[in-house]
């Protein structure tokens, strides 16, 4: 998790996530919280300027978690 960003009962996190069992990816997505109190998955969204500079700031974070994919 890179970042984090709470408002109106969503959350959007800038995160390494897998896609297909196979890939990691760095993803922007939307969460909320569902009317039983659990937190659903919402759509993916793009990145923005500040985005972009938090990945540049994280960058070499970004490429060791990235780099999992082709250890396991």
């Amino acid at each position: 998790l890179l970042d984090e960003k709470s408002g109106r009962g969503n959350i959007i996190r800038v995160q390494v996530a897998t896609w297909n069992k196979y890939w990691l990816v760095l993803e922007k997505r939307e969460f909320y919280i569902s009317k039983e109190g659990e937190e659903k998955t919402g759509k993916s969204k793009g990145f923005n300027h500040e985005d972009l500079q938090l990945i540049v700031d994280n960058l070499e974070e970004v490429q060791k978690l990235l780099e999992k994919e082709f250890k396991d």
